[in-house]
């Protein structure tokens, strides 16, 4: 299992406090087979009112969460396209309006949840925590980021 490392959890503490103002999914698109078209989310994008942004994503083994500071979807888009053509794309969808996103845009984060093992803290998932809202965000080697609606039991 991996952790978060040191500069990732400073991001996350960066961003409590801050008002959400937009969401940005950025679905993975694999088109190398007709019959079998691969759709997963990539990115989560965070937009607050300060403009400032904060994108969540898997690592390279798709086995964590991982924190981007530098996310720059024009960089990713060519580089998709000189890597594989058309075959596979990079596409951003505006989730703002979305049943999933619409309740916290507005809201302020308070902070994130995270699983520990020992003393450091597990990247397999994180809960966002609106104060009334909470969102999860997990991983699947298969589906990429699954995003979901949490409540504490």
């Amino acid at each position: 299992m991996s952790h978060f490392t040191d500069h990732q959890l400073k991001s996350l503490t960066s961003v409590e406090g801050k008002t959400l103002k937009k969401v940005v999914i950025y679905f993975w698109v694999n088109r190398f087979n007709k019959d079998a078209q691969i759709d997963l989310i990539d990115n989560v994008e965070l937009v607050f009112t300060d403009d400032t942004t904060f994108v969540i994503t898997c690592n390279d083994e798709s086995t964590g969460i991982f924190i981007l500071d530098d996310f720059n979807f024009e960089h990713e888009k060519e580089a998709l396209k000189q890597e594989f053509g058309d075959k596979i794309k990079m596409i951003p969808i505006d989730a703002s309006t979305t049943s999933m996103w619409k309740d916290v845009i507005g809201e302020t984060i308070e902070s994130f949840q995270l699983s520990k093992e020992d003393e450091q803290f597990l990247n397999d998932a994180l809960i966002i925590n609106f104060g009334t809202e909470k969102r999860s965000i997990g991983i699947s080697p298969n589906d990429g980021l699954i995003i979901d609606y949490w409540e504490d039991i």
